[in-house]
């Protein structure tokens, strides 16, 4: 599987409520930095909201503190979905659990 082939997709919850498109995705490091320089990274979670604009800009993450305008416009973070909450995918869409979502965040 390739992260182009989440990227745009539209998520929907089992009870079919859309919860946007995935806009980006979590890796985390799942092993050493190896002989080659390369460390193995797990696909944790992915980044999923209606708005991919501000995310791409680096507003969501707040890494970037830039005009207020911009702030406001785009401080609405991404629902963080768990890969583990997916429960089925295909080329269309992602269903997923709503009780394994965590919007604490």
């Amino acid at each position: 599987m390739k992260l182009s082939e989440l990227l745009g997709v539209t998520v929907v919850t089992t009870d079919g409520e859309e919860l946007g498109r995935v806009h980006d995705a979590l890796l985390v490091q799942d092993g050493p930095v190896g002989a080659q320089g390369f460390a193995g990274l797990r696909l944790h979670a992915l980044a999923v909201g209606t708005r991919s604009f501000g995310t791409k800009l680096g507003y969501t993450q707040g890494t970037v503190k830039g005009p207020w305008l911009l702030r406001a416009m785009f401080r609405r973070p991404p629902t963080l979905v768990p890969w583990l909450a997916i429960v089925h995918r295909s080329a269309e869409r992602i269903v997923v659990d709503r009780g394994r979502i965590d919007e604490s965040r």
